[in-house]
């Protein structure tokens, strides 16, 4: 039984199995190739190779679709079914190929053998990158929108490099927040927070607003002459009972100090701070 392997024993018979699994995928997409060659859906009434295997072979859609990816590039690179069998190449890069190729219709089969041997070993998005450049695949620019049955909306569209990487920094940075890897979900994470951030940013314009129309200019005043600043030069909104003492950010706690008399009770206030600490 599985569970009465250790560590070590289940490690191996995973790793056997997954190199059986390869070498049996290639048996797969070898007989695929034969099949489309002689179009044996014919025999069964299917008008093509893809029905076939949907409805005569139980494949879902898109793994019937690598596979005949793989199989046609097969029919042209024998060497495919070895690099397959060693994980060299996986049936994601495959339909790559394939897609880039139909994309380019004057690929010629030198360029397509070349590629099927440059992409060995590459990960998926090395190999969008490599192809697109071998072949010069035009980059798309224009974001696309599609509004879907359930009201759900699909976009497409292009990041620069430096933007790939920054969103790909803030969905790590954000992930014990979101408990998630799907980038939807960051999005509505980080449009949630700016929101909010804007909405309260908003509220309290306005309450700034209505005290420097209350105040006008500083109201500081010195503690022997109890005499009023009144100075309307770069002029600061100040929080009489700071925030780390309880105040509040409601108008009755706030007032108009300059630059100078808000710094002044800023290093009163921290000094009170270290000492009630």
């Amino acid at each position: 039984m599985i569970s009465k392997l250790n560590n070590k024993e289940l490690d191996q018979k995973i790793k056997s199995l997954a190199r059986a699994e390869n070498r049996l995928l290639s048996l797969v997409i070898e007989h695929i190739k034969e099949a489309d060659r002689r179009k044996l859906y014919l025999d069964f009434n299917y008008p093509n190779l893809y029905d076939y295997l949907v409805k005569e072979c139980g494949y879902p859609g898109g793994s019937a679709q690598r596979r005949i990816d793989a199989a046609r590039l097969l029919a042209i690179e024998p060497m495919l079914k070895a690099k397959i069998e060693s994980g060299e190449i996986n049936l994601s890069q495959t339909t790559l190929l394939q897609k880039a190729f139909r994309e380019k219709s004057g690929t010629t089969l030198e360029q397509k053998r070349s590629l099927i041997a440059k992409i060995s070993d590459m990960t998926v998005a090395e190999t969008q990158v490599h192809i697109s450049k071998a072949l010069n695949i035009k980059i798309k620019e224009q974001t696309k929108v599609t509004h879907q049955k359930d009201e759900s909306v699909r976009l497409e569209f292009t990041l620069t490099k430096e933007q790939w990487e920054s969103l790909q920094k803030a969905k790590d940075l954000a992930s014990n927040a979101t408990q998630s890897n799907d980038l939807g979900t960051l999005i509505k994470y980080l449009s949630d927070r700016f929101i909010k951030q804007k909405e309260g940013s908003t509220a309290t314009v306005a309450v700034k607003k209505k005290v420097l129309q209350r105040d006008q200019s500083c109201q500081y005043k010195d503690h022997k002459t109890q005499t009023l600043c009144g100075s309307r030069w770069n002029l600061h909104i100040d929080h009489i009972k700071p925030k780390w003492a309880g105040g509040t950010d409601e108008i009755e706690n706030l007032r108009v100090l300059c630059q100078k008399h808000n710094h002044h009770v800023y290093h009163q206030q921290a000094g009170i701070k270290m000492m009630s600490s």
